[in-house]
């Protein structure tokens, strides 16, 4: 049980390290790459988390809580279609670039998940 909730908490800190990627980018040129890699990686890393949650009720009841804000992101939000429809069009607009990363951004927030991310990484760190 410890084990697969160091696991699950290691999940945790890749996709707090993604969205402080995702939060530090200044909007630049080039941008779009990094945007479209972090984001990938959060929704992999989430769908990972989810299934683990869900496989492992009884060992990581703890983090129930998780699941339904996890589920609800992953179904409600597409991101890369509209990073192919930019990168054709505006991968160099800042004003685009930074749109579509506080929409991730805003996205994540949505149903306290980013919170509640945080606040695990934070105890985690204590």
């Amino acid at each position: 049980m410890i084990e697969l909730e160091r696991y699950l908490r290691g999940l945790l800190n890749q996709v707090h390290a993604s969205y402080l990627t995702l939060d530090g980018l200044s909007d630049k040129p080039g941008d779009l790459e990094t945007i479209r890699r972090a984001l990938a990686k959060i929704n992999g890393t989430l769908l990972n988390i989810g299934k683990k949650i869900d496989t492992n009720q009884q060992e990581l009841e703890n983090y129930q809580y998780l699941k339904s804000p996890i589920r609800n992101y992953l179904e409600n939000h597409e991101f890369f279609r509209e990073m192919e429809t930019m990168s054709t069009l505006y991968s160099e607009d800042p004003m685009r670039l930074r749109n579509l990363r506080l929409s991730i951004i805003d996205a994540l927030s949505e149903n306290n998940l980013l919170a509640h991310i945080n606040s695990i990484v934070r105890e985690q760190n204590e």
